[in-house]
């Protein structure tokens, strides 16, 4: 089937009945739609109307959702996932959101709950990551969903075009009629021979951002004029004689602005740190495997050009501020994040990471925690003299948090987050391509398609997929962390949206699997649907539509799902699936002004 065709098919099944206004429901959770089924599940074996592979928010979700409709649920854990909860267990603690108002239904009350558990005080955005693993444990026991932990999908047994049973590396084996893949790899879909793609297609009319992007400067500015170029001036050469470039930095590639590659976005540890000496579980003293403080001279010289530049540590620049984006959680608790030249992400290091198999995955995760113990090692210990000794005492008054992320993989020590962020990986291919523009045109434009079942509400935000050396305008040598942009999506009102088609694959490859992450988007759409909220209010969609297809004792095929349906019961539970209302502008309007008048 062409592009074209699949595209009128799913858009004939979502009706012409358009958007339905989340003010209309009562905001009650759906009620049962079929007496409540409950799956079969031994210690290695299960049997269910949904199985979802992935323990993501996601995956959670998607489980919960169509086990409170009636549906039989099992879930089970991915390649190396030892507790429910991906990323928000794992360090992610400050949301990414930029209009909470967009989320709503099971993404909604979970953030809610997480942060009324433990965070900042007011701050509906943030909780401690110790809350969040039970959090997804009570909501999965409260809905009776199994889980069945595993240490891969190996195997996937298909009929013609459905999928009957996964079977997991050490023997699970996990028959249903309805497949959700919640992971972040996408693993579940690959293996079913499901088309995919990895990297940054090339740039068009509808992603202008797609695709190598070379030294173009792509961020958020207030400057005038705005800045042409993101070139750090620094030199990226050992000696520039022998064109030895200094670790972590590779030469540019021949290819134009905007043309398809292989990259995708840098992957991280989001670490659960303090600066409280009651709280602190010091980093070791000795260097990580593999060490080398060569490998972090773009960080000394970064240090240098400050200097040079006239930059004082502790006046101008510091650690907390400018090496790391540290955001408060809970008090004395941080969410650690990439920011700067050369910080927590590892750039180009998770080239081969998506397709990877679960060993050499193993050891690009390893490589992943190496580099950032390393980071840590090299400014905290490091003899290098271009190290200002007040960030020197900086970075040892930081460390990991006690009693966070005690349960961990056995590869793993306590403390350290126990998933990798894993930003990017393979995509759904099924022809739709949601673009930069789909995410971008809200304000009084239709969505391309009717069947919104989902909003994103975040900044187009890519983060680096290279680091390249490239001269400036005046032939001076230069680095570029090539790949990052932020820019606006949504419009006026932030609110991007997403129809069911993004989770569903072409008819002639499967017809009972969604993937509500690693959705049918394009590299830039991506960097705004990403985020763990929208996947969770996509897992929601994805549950509530499984639960859709095995009504009736004779599974409906996924792309026969009546979308208007489907629309409502995502309402009926507080769900979210357009734009701003005039009565939401109006209370907006209501709570400026009592928050002026309160001063």
């Amino acid at each position: 089937m062409d592009r074209r065709a699949f595209l009128a098919t799913m858009a004939g099944a979502a009706g012409a009945a358009g958007l339905v206004s989340c003010h209309q429901a009562s905001g009650k959770p759906a009620a049962l739609i079929h007496p409540r089924r409950t799956a079969l599940a031994g210690e290695a074996w299960a049997d269910a109307d949904v199985v979802v592979y992935g323990a993501t928010p996601a995956g959670v979700i998607a489980a919960v959702s169509a086990a409170n409709l009636g549906a039989s649920a099992v879930l089970i854990g991915g390649w190396r996932e030892i507790q429910p909860g991906g990323m928000l267990a794992g360090g992610l603690s400050w949301t990414d959101i930029r209009d909470i108002d967009a989320v709503g239904g099971y993404a909604r009350t979970t953030m809610a709950a997480l942060a009324a558990s433990g965070g900042m005080p007011g701050n509906r955005y943030a909780f401690d990551p110790a809350v969040a693993a039970p959090y997804f444990h009570d909501l999965l026991d409260a809905a009776v969903v199994p889980v069945l932990w595993s240490d891969g999908v190996e195997t996937v047994d298909r009929t013609d075009r459905a999928i009957r049973e996964i079977i997991t590396r050490s023997g699970v084996r996990a028959h249903g009629r309805i497949f959700i893949d919640a992971s972040y790899e996408g693993d579940l879909m690959a293996r079913a021979g499901i088309s995919t793609r990895v990297g940054r297609e090339a740039a068009d009319r509808a992603n202008p951002y797609n695709g190598y992007r070379g030294s173009r400067y792509e961020l958020l500015t207030r400057t005038d004029p705005p800045q042409k170029d993101n070139i750090l001036p620094i030199d990226p050469f050992f000696d520039q004689p022998s064109g030895r470039l200094i670790a972590g930095v590779d030469p540019a590639p021949n290819r134009p602005v905007g043309a398809a590659d292989d990259g995708v976005q840098a992957y991280c540890f989001r670490l659960t740190m303090t600066d409280r000496p009651e709280l602190r579980l010091d980093l070791p003293a000795t260097a990580p495997d593999g060490y080398r403080e060569a490998d972090y001279e773009l960080l000394f010289r970064d240090f240098d050009r400050r200097r040079r530049a006239g930059q004082l540590y502790g006046r101008d620049w510091h650690f907390a501020r400018d090496l790391v984006k540290a955001d408060e959680v809970a008090p004395g608790i941080y969410d650690i994040n990439n920011r700067g030249t050369m910080s927590l992400d590892a750039v180009g290091l998770n080239r081969a990471y998506p397709a990877a198999d679960y060993d050499a995955r193993e050891r690009i995760w390893k490589a992943h925690e190496n580099y950032i113990r390393g980071w840590f090692h090299a400014m905290a210990h490091g003899r290098d003299p271009r190290i200002p000794a007040g960030l020197q005492r900086d970075v040892r008054n930081w460390g990991l948090v006690r009693g966070r992320h005690t349960d961990c993989h056995p590869a793993d020590t306590p403390g350290w987050s126990p998933q990798l962020y894993v930003r990017e990986a393979r995509r759904l291919d099924n022809g739709l391509a949601w673009s930069g523009r789909d995410v971008s045109d809200i304000d009084g434009v239709p969505p391309r398609l009717p069947s919104i079942v989902a909003m994103a509400s975040y900044w187009q935000d890519s983060h680096a997929a290279s680091r390249i050396a490239v001269r400036d305008e005046r032939g001076q040598w230069g680095i570029v962390n090539e790949g990052h942009f932020m820019l606006p999506a949504g419009g006026k009102y932030q609110r991007s949206p997403l129809p069911f088609e993004l989770m569903v694959p072409h008819r002639d490859q499967c017809t009972n699997l969604m993937v509500p992450f690693c959705v049918a988007a394009t590299h830039q759409a991506f960097s705004t649907i990403r985020m763990e909220p929208t996947s969770m209010a996509l897992g929601e969609a994805a549950g509530t539509a499984a639960a859709l297809a095995v009504i009736d004792r004779d599974r409906v095929d996924i792309q026969d799902v009546d979308t208007y349906r489907l629309q409502q019961m995502i309402v009926a539970n507080g769900g979210v699936i357009q734009g701003v209302t005039n009565w939401e502008l109006l209370q907006r309007k209501l709570k400026h002004r009592l928050d002026r008048l309160r001063g």
